[in-house]
């Protein structure tokens, strides 16, 4: 295991380097790191980034949401083509790598989030709060809704959100709470096709209904052969009293696998009482030095790369009850 102080992970094609967002809390932007955790060097910096997907067809383009973060459907938040030029990936000399960002969504178009790229590098799926609702829409890659156009892909009074397009390109799953779309803190997964056909919701075998209902279940990514779904979730309930994890968005979350085909072969990956969130799969074949990851580890905590657990004061004390 090794640890980057960051969230909302997306790999390269070939698996090699990791692209995410360093610090939610800060203009941190977006970073790349080698998979081995030996090298980061930034891209993008001085605004508030969150959820990043990688292009699988051109490894110098990165797509990520530029704004803030868990605000409201109209607050002006945007979807950015983040381009570089993937040789500088090879001078580990330098920390900061050049880079042109494109907004692909207009500014006045609400809150547009979490981008997730079709495998075949022409489309976007992202969430959208454009119409008063947080639903889901696909955009031209390039061009954005500009030129390209733009098209809706769900509709209605609830959330749908964190799409993930599968890398065989047939289904995007995501999260939402249409199910009981007055509570905003209960999610499950539900597939549909690229074109809007055969919506459903994803009925997990061992789960039963009632439970599945009031649960977060959300931060769903394909598995690279397309036949299973890592997500995070609560269904093993919190193994510790939110009040001892001060420093977490949400006082949850364990990581499982299911299958896709029909919600069998649920798994269970993590169990402790922090939330592992924004997860996603490594296809590749990156090798480990345990002595270099150890002394980078090491050039990290002096260089102040130390987690602080600075964030805001926890919802769960600010609710009223």
């Amino acid at each position: 295991m090794i640890r980057l102080n960051g969230a909302f992970p997306s790999l390269s094609s070939d698996g090699n380097y990791i692209a995410y967002n360093h610090d939610l809390a800060k203009n941190a932007g977006v970073q790349i790191a080698k998979s081995d955790g030996t090298k980061v060097w930034t891209i993008f910096r001085n605004k508030i980034a969150f959820g990043v997907s990688w292009s699988q067809t051109e490894n110098n383009v990165i797509y990520s949401s530029i704004g803030p973060i868990f605000e409201s459907a109209k607050m002006t938040v945007q979807i950015a083509r983040i381009s570089f030029n993937q040789a500088q990936l090879e001078n580990e000399d330098v920390d900061q790598i050049s880079s042109e960002v494109k907004m692909l969504t207009k500014e006045d178009s609400g809150n547009n989030a979490f981008p997730s790229c079709s495998p075949d590098g022409k489309e976007l799926v992202f969430r959208s709060g454009r119409s008063g609702y947080k639903n889901l829409y696909i955009v031209d890659a390039v061009e954005g809704e500009f030129n390209g156009g733009i098209r809706q892909l769900t509709e209605g009074p609830w959330i749908d959100t964190m799409p993930s397009w599968s890398p065989d390109g047939k289904l995007i799953a995501f999260s939402s709470n249409r199910h009981n779309p007055a509570d905003v803190g209960c999610f499950s997964i539900y597939l549909i096709h690229p074109d809007g056909t055969d919506l459903r919701r994803l009925s997990i075998q061992g789960v039963d209904k009632e439970h599945a209902d009031r649960e977060r279940i959300n931060h769903v990514y394909f598995s690279p052969d397309s036949k299973w779904l890592l997500f995070t979730a609560n269904l093993g309930g919190n193994s510790a009293e939110p009040v001892s994890l001060p420093n977490q968005f949400q006082p949850y979350g364990d990581l499982y696998v299911v299958k896709v085909a029909d919600g069998s072969g649920l798994q269970r990956l993590t169990c402790n009482a922090y939330e592992n969130g924004t997860p996603t799969w490594h296809s590749g074949n990156a090798k480990f030095d345990k002595e270099l990851l150890a002394s980078k580890e090491s050039e990290n905590v002096k260089s102040g790369e130390k987690l602080k657990g600075q964030f805001a004061e926890p919802l769960w004390i600010t609710f009223d009850i």
